[in-house]
């Protein structure tokens, strides 16, 4: 399946300005060539382009007639994502006219790209490592200037590096290991058993400092979920629209008016706090407030960490 050519769109979907349709495989070009026609003496097909050059021209659909106005940029194998052919369309925003360009794309003869398939390609053919493939993912969606900057340390091959430079220690004692076995006659002098033993000891003091930073991570990607609880009226809902900075949530003096929990992400210092303003915490007068009220204890249960409100009039 590697040997055919993906084409998708690679920008988010909706209205917006611009649109990018991304084709990658050893066809890109000729595919690409299927449906463009340049514009002006500068411009030429992707298979006479040099790489890395753009080029103005009309995407054309089947009968000759013009989709789109585009700019076409070329780049040629292996200075690419994927380290294959790439052609990338940049053609006006919107979800019409950017389906209209990939509709004609995989007309053309190219297939539609399954989810992650570029950067799957971008692996199998050595460009990328497994720790930098969910890196892409993690800079995509990161919510804070500090998740991203660390997505992009791990894009960039810092873990990598760190990982394999342990490997090469532990190769190294597992060589000077193996000889000595295989050479019974040749004796471990003192000092070289003591350097082994401290290169071991140095490997696993690296490794519980790697391990360290996993919840640090997982909390930059996903977060800390922080639960708003207490008593009606107590001012949870309050509480959330000042720590987000807007009215998010409904605040009436009727006792209840949160029914359902709401979730909304803040910045606090470059870590993502989902806050989840809750029901308020008493016997339930009917089975939708009851509801809510399960949904609160449910909230609790998962959360990290619990801001309890209480009503200092009381």
């Amino acid at each position: 399946m590697i040997d055919d050519t993906i084409a998708a769109i690679a920008t988010p979907l909706g209205e917006g300005a611009l649109a990018v349709i991304r084709l990658s495989g050893n066809d890109a070009f000729a595919i690409a060539g299927r449906c463009f026609r340049p514009i002006g003496s500068s411009s030429k097909i992707p298979s006479e382009a040099t790489t890395h050059t753009l080029h103005y021209g009309n995407i054309i659909d089947a009968e000759e007639r013009v989709v789109d106005e585009v700019l076409l940029a070329v780049m040629r194998a292996p200075r690419t994502f994927t380290r294959e052919d790439t052609v990338e369309i940049t053609c006006h925003g919107g979800m019409v006219a950017s389906q209209a360009v990939l509709q004609t794309v995989l007309a053309a003869g190219a297939r539609s790209a399954l989810p992650g398939e570029f950067t799957r390609r971008a692996f199998l053919n050595g460009r990328i490592d497994l720790a930098q493939a969910e890196a892409v993912s993690d800079v995509i969606h990161a919510r804070t200037d500090l998740a991203l900057a660390a997505a992009n340390e791990q894009l960039a091959g810092k873990l990598s590096q760190r990982i394999g430079q342990l490997r090469d220690d532990l190769m190294n004692v597992l060589a000077h290991l193996e000889a000595h076995i295989d050479f019974p006659d040749e004796d471990i002098v003192p000092d070289t058993q003591v350097q082994l033993i401290g290169r071991l000891e140095s490997a696993l003091d690296f490794i519980d400092q790697l391990l360290a930073t996993a919840n640090e991570g997982r909390i930059l990607r996903r977060g800390i979920r922080a639960a708003i609880i207490g008593r009606p009226n107590a001012g949870k809902s309050s509480l959330l629209n000042q720590l987000l900075g807007h009215d998010r949530a409904i605040v009436t003096p009727t006792a209840g008016t949160t029914r359902d929990t709401i979730e909304e992400t803040a910045n606090i210092r470059g870590i993502p706090v989902v806050f989840i303003d809750t029901a308020g915490l008493r016997e339930a007068a009917d089975a939708i407030e009851a509801e809510g009220i399960r949904r609160s204890y449910d909230s609790m249960a998962s959360a990290e960490l619990i801001l309890h409100v209480l009503d200092a009039t009381e």
